[in-house]
């Protein structure tokens, strides 16, 4: 696997060696080969209305560091804000996260998790909803996030598979997950200065999405059926506002995932904050390779209630 990742990440090693001072976020979601915009920190998407990312102070693409695991940064990036869209995916399917790039220094792990919105006093889904009361549910951590240590230190981290994969992560919706709003974070830790004091890296980044009962809705195309885990079927996953850990609970300076000399010989890698949710659906490291393309740019949700209605086309453009 060494070889397949740094040859297909050499494509874009000039590219990415510019972003090294910049860092990245995420540009758009892939869903159904539908593309969904992220927010965009350098101000072209501040004043569109159906940009499903949250909006952010962090102009410089940067990160938010251990000093700050208990303050609200930590949520959905430094003064994190939801936008009022949501991006439409079915139980079952899988999401590209296409990052603006990644630069090829920042070895870490890749980690994914939902929270709901349904019953936090909110009539607009997740458009509105209280961060500090967002409580959440790990569904990815790229395990084993350390892939190896053939090449010898820093080794290959799922970091380098994500650049291979033209610099997207594939995250999986469980099957049976109870339809209605939920904001997506997605998160990568940099981990090239963890051997310094507060020197990991965070970089969360949350969007919005409204699950829909694939039971209830036309088929479509799937991102990669052969990956989903499958759910018994009498399963419904509910997770109720109540359950999950708060950001600030996630993850302490001292951890042994935080606080690492990446630079040394490492045998293993302790992930970072809670284990992942039994019933979820991560998609396995040797599917990550799996390229998508968007076709066409999907149409983001506007929730009223329990009611969704498509922007108006007059609105989608910036």
């Amino acid at each position: 696997m060494v070889s397949l990742l740094l040859s297909k990440a050499l494509a874009s090693y000039l590219f990415l060696a510019s972003l090294s001072s910049a860092h990245s976020h995420i540009a758009y979601l892939i869903i159904n080969n539908n593309h969904y915009r992220g927010f965009d920190p350098s101000g072209r998407t501040t004043n569109a209305p159906n940009v499903v990312g949250w909006s952010t102070t962090g102009r410089d693409d940067g990160f938010v560091p251990p000093s700050n695991y208990s303050t609200p940064d930590i949520i959905c990036h430094r003064d994190g804000a939801p936008g009022k869209a949501h991006a439409p995916v079915k139980q079952g399917d899988n999401i590209h996260v296409q990052w603006n790039g990644w630069p090829l220094s920042h070895s870490g792990p890749v980690m994914s998790y939902l929270a709901p919105c349904s019953n936090l006093n909110t009539t607009d889904g997740c458009g509105s909803v209280d961060k500090t009361q967002l409580r959440w549910t790990k569904i990815d951590n790229s395990s084993p996030a350390f892939i190896n240590d053939v090449s010898g230190p820093p080794g290959e981290w799922a970091t380098d598979l994500l650049i291979a994969s033209n610099n997207s992560w594939l995250v999986g919706i469980p099957s049976n997950l109870e339809p209605g709003p939920y904001v997506l974070r997605h998160e990568i830790i940099a981990l090239h200065y963890a051997n310094k004091n507060d020197g990991a890296q965070n970089y969360p980044q949350c969007v919005n999405l409204w699950v829909e009962d694939r039971a209830s809705q036309s088929t479509g195309v799937r991102a990669a059926d052969p990956i989903q885990t499958t759910v018994p079927k009498s399963t419904v996953v509910s997770l109720l506002p109540g359950a999950g850990t708060p950001a600030s609970n996630l993850y302490k300076p001292t951890d042994p995932g935080v606080s690492i000399d990446i630079y040394r010989t490492l045998s293993t890698y302790v992930i970072p904050g809670p284990t992942v949710a039994p019933w979820a659906a991560p998609v396995p490291l040797r599917y990550q390779m799996k390229m998508s393309t968007p076709l066409t740019t999907g149409t983001p949700i506007s929730v009223e209630g329990t009611r969704t209605v498509p922007f108006p086309a007059a609105e989608t453009g910036v």
